[in-house]
């Protein structure tokens, strides 16, 4: 038997031998095979639309040869080992291979099925439990505690990813009415390396689309009404606010526009940040991390230590965890959403008809997590949950099972599933509480 190559940092052009022996390990469920699939997935999950041309850079004139042989590992993963057709990170593998070779229609009766049948599974099915539950303190919203004033004195920082996020705009403002000090506002410049980034990760038609709802209309992610907007809350706390920083020179807070949150570190006067809390902008390297002597707060769209990375939102559902969505806050570490846990807060999918109302309903409660954590961190509340090395971490999520999670969740909703779980009702309430006892700090500014 041909000797296994060692698994590479990088994935690059491979040996018939080579790939040959990589395939048979797999097809063992060996531990060093399964520590290739998953590297597999990960490199054609992450590159996703650009793995056609990824392909032709790294494999030259081997590509398409490369190409099947990732699609026939996955395709073998999924239809001879019955479990695996219901994992849906294999199934996106398997899609996004087969989207980037040449004879793509050749399997397409074979791939139908397999998503009729995750398709059908997802309707029926009853909620699945979460494996490796990272048992983060439930947010539990509390109006007497974030205004008690019994909290260690820190100054903040916020991290934010343009000037008109509402996101950083409502954080912002509610640390102001909180007469919590904030240090300074930093702010990364939209510059063309960003726009580069940016267009690889979400291709064309996301990156416009992002565009123009955050940019141009500053509205939410999606077009969808609902009763919780990241908008109607922002339009309450701050209403005649479209900058950020026009709402900071009101309090005479500092405003630092950057290429890079590094940049900061030079431009900042003291040699110590004392707490940040990032409200988005792309990755922190460990210099930052180490500035901050109490941390960066992070709050990460997905149920932590299970779902790391990103359309962790969809990843859950795909796999049948509806009553699990989660947001999650967390101090953050140099590795990937790792970081212990502050609280997080629970979402049904059932109770949503569709993904954009349940996104917009989370991204509405983002700006509220994130300064109850920053609370969290500086009270005397119990200690912070350390992450348990589980999980798996996510990249995008192909067309099709965005199809299904579609049809999944209209059909589960108006069915009977919806009725059996109460928790958006609660956080209407929540919302509705929270700007009422908001209102009356407001007359005050």
């Amino acid at each position: 038997m041909d000797a296994l190559p060692q698994l590479p940092k990088t994935i690059q052009s491979l040996s018939e031998k080579e790939r040959q022996a990589i395939y048979n390990a797999i097809q063992s469920n060996n531990l060093d095979g399964l520590l290739w699939l998953e590297k597999l997935r990960k490199f054609i999950s992450f590159h996703n639309r650009n793995l056609k041309r990824v392909s032709r850079l790294r494999f030259k004139e081997h590509s398409e040869v490369h190409l099947h042989w990732l699609r026939e590992i996955f395709f073998n993963q999924i239809l001879n080992d019955k479990k695996n057709l219901e994992d849906a990170s294999l199934i996106n593998a398997l899609l996004i291979a087969n989207t980037a070779c040449k004879d793509s229609d050749l399997h397409i009766s074979k791939i139908n099925e397999i998503l009729n049948n995750l398709e059908q599974k997802l309707i029926l099915t009853e909620a699945i439990p979460l494996k490796n539950y990272g048992n983060a303190n439930s947010f539990n919203y509390s109006f007497s505690k974030w205004t008690s004033g019994n909290l260690r004195k820190a100054s903040v920082t916020i991290f934010c990813p343009s000037p008109f996020s509402l996101f950083s705009i409502s954080v912002l403002q509610l640390l102001i009415y909180l007469n919590i000090p904030i240090k300074s506002v930093v702010i990364l410049k939209f510059s063309f390396s960003r726009v580069k980034s940016e267009l690889y990760r979400d291709g064309t038609s996301l990156f416009f689309k992002r565009v123009w709802r955050k940019l141009v209309l500053r509205s939410d992610e999606n077009n969808e009404n609902t009763p919780i907007s990241l908008k109607s809350l922002k339009d309450t706390l701050a209403p005649d606010i479209r900058d950020i920083r026009e709402l900071a020179r009101t309090q005479n807070i500092s405003c630092l526009s950057v290429k890079d949150f590094d940049e900061c570190l030079s431009l900042e006067k003291s040699s110590q940040g004392e707490i940040c809390i990032f409200t988005g902008g792309g990755l922190i390297r460990s210099k930052i991390l180490e500035y901050f002597s109490l941390g960066v707060i992070n709050i990460h769209m997905g149920p932590l230590p299970q779902y790391k990375g990103m359309d962790v939102v969809e990843a859950p559902i795909l796999d049948g965890c509806f009553d699990s969505i989660a947001l999650t806050g967390h101090l953050m570490e140099p590795a990937l959403d790792a970081g212990p846990l502050i609280s997080e807060q629970i979402f049904s999918s059932d109770e949503y008809l569709s993904l954009g109302e349940l996104r917009n309903e989370m991204g509405a409660m983002m700006p509220i997590l994130a300064v109850d954590s920053l609370i969290s961190i500086l009270s005397a509340e119990p200690g912070l949950i350390l992450q348990q090395p589980a999980g798996r971490q996510y990249y995008f999520i192909h067309p099709s099972l965005r199809e299904i999670i579609s049809k999944v969740m209209l059909q589960r909703h108006t069915s009977s599933k919806a009725n059996q779980v109460n928790s958006r009702q609660e956080k209407l309430s929540l919302f509705t509480k929270l700007l009422k006892d908001f209102s009356g700090l407001t007359a005050k500014y």
